[in-house]
């Protein structure tokens, strides 16, 4: 029989007490659970920034056009639990964002602008129109859009803006200190779209329509330019009344009327509106342009060979683009400038005759009712 070595038996007997009782404590062989956080960015940003856990960087912007990195995963064990977000190169920290310790997902907002960081960005549409002129956008006096180019602006801005700020939209003529216009920006203001027809000086974002009298009949509420560029008449001045006729587009029969419309339009006037009564789909209504209460033309001839009459129905065709040609809308209000335009006609091309027609459509650009 082997003797036993008592003194090896209390040295195993004392490791043993000692390793249960930690393992009791969980102080040994059970390291910490890493706590393991997805880390999502969204918004936008024109500048490249890093993105800081600790004194670590665990993210940046892309290199070409600072796009946002992707998705990371981040073990926060020991951390302070917070993203600190600094300028590629500088150490002001931007903006600090505290990871919620209880969500695997984590949404950073981030939309940089002028040096700060905001949490939030909207979308604020352009529906503009503007005559020979670009337009500049600012937002709190610092350029963020140009269209350089006179005609349509149809963008989508972002704007960062915190909750419950207000920030301040101006916009203004291509290299111009005058504002044309400005809007106070808030967070309630998603979606918004501006909307305005400038033409010169004239700026034009809201418009009150009468509603129709008849709901087959079509409005034209217009502004009246009389000038012809290069061409061979001049208006006269003073009032100048629309006298419609009805012309059939397959036997060119003409008639006026029943009974006999004259509309007044007033040059000092912004806009007019006048409601035209139901025709068949065989017929379309051409005008004459005369002085008011008088059966004169309301322009004269510039060339001493040629005289201005009154067209009597027989020049001009007054279509519609909507958004296929049309000479009638039943129950529409079209809302437009009318320009003028000169044909030549008689036995010898000797006389002229000026008759109106759209230059162009409002209803896209303007905010009316």
């Amino acid at each position: 029989m082997r003797k036993i070595d008592i003194s090896k038996l209390l040295h195993l007997f004392l490791l043993t007490a000692v390793l249960l009782q930690a393992c009791q404590k969980g102080e040994l062989f059970e390291s910490a659970t890493p706590k393991i956080v997805q880390i999502t960015f969204a918004g936008s940003t024109t500048v490249p920034l890093d993105f800081f856990y600790g004194d670590a960087i665990v993210a940046s912007t892309g290199e070409q056009n600072n796009t946002l990195p992707n998705p990371i995963k981040l073990n926060t064990t020991g951390g302070d639990q917070k993203i600190y977000i600094r300028q590629k190169g500088k150490s002001e920290v931007l903006k600090t964002y505290t990871i919620a310790g209880t969500d695997f997902s984590n949404v950073i907002n981030i939309y940089y602008d002028n040096g700060k960081i905001y949490d939030a960005g909207i979308n604020y549409k352009l529906q503009i129109y503007a005559k020979n002129s670009g337009l500049d956008f600012y937002l709190d006096n610092q350029r963020i859009y140009q269209n350089p180019y006179e005609g349509p602006t149809q963008e989508t801005l972002t704007i960062p803006i915190d909750k419950g700020q207000q920030r301040m939209l101006t916009v203004r003529k291509v290299g111009a200190d005058d504002v044309l216009i400005s809007k106070t920006i808030t967070d309630a203001d998603s979606n918004a779209v501006l909307k305005f027809y400038l033409d010169g000086n004239d700026l034009l974002e809201h418009l009150t329509v009468p509603a129709l009298k008849n709901p087959k009949a079509m409005s034209v509420t217009f502004k009246l330019q009389t000038d012809i560029p290069f061409g061979e008449t001049k208006f006269v001045g003073g009032d100048i009344d629309i006298i419609p006729y009805i012309r059939d587009i397959n036997t060119g029969a003409i008639k006026k009327p029943s009974p006999e419309l004259r509309f007044t339009v007033s040059t000092k006037a912004s806009f007019t509106t006048i409601e035209l009564p139901p025709i068949s789909e065989s017929e379309y209504y051409t005008f004459d342009l005369a002085r008011k209460g008088t059966n004169e033309p309301a322009f004269a001839s510039t060339n001493s060979g040629k005289k201005v009459k009154l067209g009597l129905g027989n020049y001009g065709v007054f279509f519609l683009q909507s958004p296929e040609t049309a000479f009638f809308l039943p129950g529409v209000r079209v809302i437009c400038i009318l320009s003028v335009t000169e044909e030549t006609g008689g036995n010898n091309f000797d006389e002229l005759f000026v008759t109106p027609t759209i230059s162009e459509y409002l209803a896209n650009w303007i905010n009316f009712q």
